[in-house]
């Protein structure tokens, strides 16, 4: 009987064991599954969970789609604006056409001026200023400093020869001075025409200066009082051209647009007969502190005695713009950031 009992509670405290260690595996079972699933909670529902990378990442693909998008367009307007005249490849400073340009261009404002002619400048490239800008006289610019010396008569005393070559350029000084003018905008593809600061501004109906030469006319004689001068068959000088004012239209535009006083001489296309009755016949200029002055070409003197002279000043040419022109950058409000001429 003792041995049947003994068996019994042997075989129980084995169930017992047995049961023991298998509520034990089922809770550390529980406790791992909880921590599995709060890991797998947080990776999906968290933060920075699966649920909402994938949100991220289809906002960031969004994000991209407009930018994409408002590129695209950026692009094309850029593309329609270079065609249609308004607008460049460089998006911080949009082209100006001609008529926008005009209505948003400032006396004194700075223009980049390409001439065409490699040896002026840089590779010739001149700094403008805007001269005028309206109905009566387009859209002008001059130049900001001298861009070659003009050299105008011959230095003789008693000589006749002497007398007769600065007799001549004293006569034909505005057509010199604007020829030379001219060159810097037959040179150039933005000008449609040319002419020496001090000559007449005014647009014709072909839409090119009009009557830049215009000089007045008459025949000089030396005071019936003189000496004849050796070798003069005549009292008649040969000086046809008296005095002109056509030089008071770009002075008074240039004064208002502070570009009057440039620090350095040059010619104005004016003569001057200095008066009835002394023989002397002069070009005007401008000197270095913006005083307007004028240079003797040639004269006689009571006692018979002629002096010719030479005089060699700079020259600022005044550019009507052709309306083909745009600007392709700049803004005009000094030289660094001046306008930058296109086709």
């Amino acid at each position: 009987m003792k041995e049947i009992l003994k068996s019994k509670k042997t075989n129980i405290n084995k169930v017992v064991k047995s049961n023991g260690i298998t509520l034990i595996a089922l809770i550390i079972t529980i406790i791992v599954l909880l921590i599995l699933a709060g890991v797998t909670i947080n990776l999906t529902l968290g933060e920075n969970g699966i649920f909402r990378t994938a949100e991220m990442a289809g906002k960031n693909y969004m994000d991209a789609q407009d930018k994409e998008l408002a590129g695209l367009i950026d692009f094309e307007n850029t593309i329609n604006n270079i065609i249609g005249g308004t607008g460049n490849s460089n998006t911080d400073t949009p082209v100006t056409n001609y008529e926008t340009l005009k209505s948003v261009a400032m006396p004194g404002d700075y223009v980049k001026y390409d001439t065409g002619i490699e040896s002026v400048g840089d590779n010739g490239i001149k700094t403008f200023r805007v001269l005028y800008n309206d109905g009566i006289y387009g859209l002008q610019i001059i130049s900001d400093k001298n861009v070659e010396n003009v050299t105008l008569g011959t230095a003789g005393y008693n000589d006749l020869s002497a007398w007769e070559t600065s007799m001549a350029s004293f006569n034909n000084a505005i057509d010199i001075l604007n020829q030379k003018a001219e060159y810097y905008a037959t040179s150039s593809q933005y000008a449609l025409d040319g002419r020496c600061t001090g000559s007449v501004p005014t647009i014709g109906a072909d839409g090119k200066f009009n009557a830049k030469n215009t000089e007045v006319e008459g025949t000089s004689f030396i005071p019936d009082d003189y000496i004849l001068p050796s070798g003069w068959t005549s009292k008649d000088t040969g000086c046809k051209k008296l005095t002109d004012t056509n030089y008071t239209t770009d002075k008074q535009a240039m004064e208002a647009a502070s570009i009057w006083t440039t620090e350095e001489y040059y010619w104005l296309a004016s003569r001057v007969n200095s008066s009835p009755t002394y023989c002397d016949f002069r070009i005007r200029y401008v000197a270095i502190d913006g005083g307007l002055s004028n240079n003797s070409l040639c004269y006689t003197t009571s006692d018979g005695n002629t002096n010719a002279r030479e005089h060699s000043l700079g020259l600022r040419p005044c550019i009507l713009l052709n309306q083909d022109v745009k600007v392709i950058k700049g803004d005009g409000s000094s030289e660094a950031t001046a306008y930058e001429l296109g086709i």
